[in-house]
């Protein structure tokens, strides 16, 4: 009768102890939610590590070749890896359309570039919105409840977590994005080229319109490269953009690992953003 008991009281502090450790576990985060503010769609990237940067050289000097002050792929090195807790990112990048609530909502006098009489030119709702500095990103991504993402953030969501050079693998597919002058040479609406989809289904990475980020332009651990332009002065750029001519068909320009500066003052045709938030657990 005792060993019985002994028994019996065992399992019931094994049952106890299972469905009190299942009833603490949290929940387990979706891995696709709609922004409350902005109504985006946003993909969670999973906490981890991650490869970022490269050690390519360019000993042929291309960069002279071509009339660029900036070596290829310098300030881009060492390739080494990255931990980031898990975020969610904006699955495509902000519209005219959705950038146009932001300016009504807020009454934010700061418009477009391109933008006439408050209003984006007709036809482009559901293109990227451009031609807004880096602050003016920065005020729509509060607005939203949300920031602009790290160029660490942005190259993990681009390039997932095994190095590869593109969104869709390590080899480059022409016409798989709108980039440099392989694709429209114009801004195309979010999905258009369905191709250019990274792992974690995050789209326009690759190309279409390149993107600002909350990172300042400096120097990775490790890089020993002097750059003048390093510092707080300028914003890092992440990924390519349409083009309609010029030295941006470069192959290296393409890859996921790629970064260029601005200053954040400045707006461009084939610039836009989008944002991201931090993951936790639903309530």
């Amino acid at each position: 009768m005792f060993v019985y008991n002994e028994r019996v009281l065992c399992v019931f502090f094994i049952v106890v102890a299972f469905l009190f450790a299942c009833e603490r576990a949290p929940d387990p985060l979706p891995p696709k939610i709609s922004s409350k503010v902005d109504g985006k769609a946003m993909v969670m990237i999973p906490a981890g590590e991650f490869i970022m940067g490269t050690n390519r050289t360019d000993p042929e000097n291309t960069h002279l070749k071509i009339g660029t002050v900036k070596p290829l792929y310098k300030d881009q090195h060492p390739e080494h890896k990255v931990y980031l807790d898990a975020f969610y990112i904006d699955q495509y990048e902000v519209t005219n359309r959705e950038y146009k609530k932001f300016i009504d909502s807020t009454q934010f006098p700061e418009l477009p570039g391109h933008w006439e009489d408050g209003r984006f030119p007709e036809g482009e709702k559901d293109l990227p919105v451009t031609n807004v500095t880096w602050r003016e990103a920065l005020t729509y991504a509060l607005w939203a409840g949300k920031r602009l993402p790290t160029e660490e953030q942005w190259e993990k969501a681009a390039r997932g977590t095994d190095g590869r050079l593109f969104p869709w693998g390590d080899e480059y597919q022409k016409g798989w994005a709108n980039v440099g002058i392989d694709g429209a040479k114009a801004l195309a609406a979010g999905g258009s080229y369905p191709k250019d989809v990274s792992p974690y289904h995050v789209f326009d990475m690759a190309g279409n319109v390149m993107e600002w980020t909350s990172s300042w332009y400096q120097p990775y651990p490790g890089n020993d490269y002097q750059f003048k332009k390093f510092g707080k002065e300028f914003k890092v750029l992440r990924g390519n953009g349409f083009q309609k001519g010029g030295h941006y068909f470069l192959e290296a320009y393409r890859y996921m690992f790629y970064r260029t500066e601005a200053k954040p003052d400045e707006y461009f045709e084939n610039v836009g953003f989008r944002c991201v938030t931090p993951a936790t657990s639903p309530k």
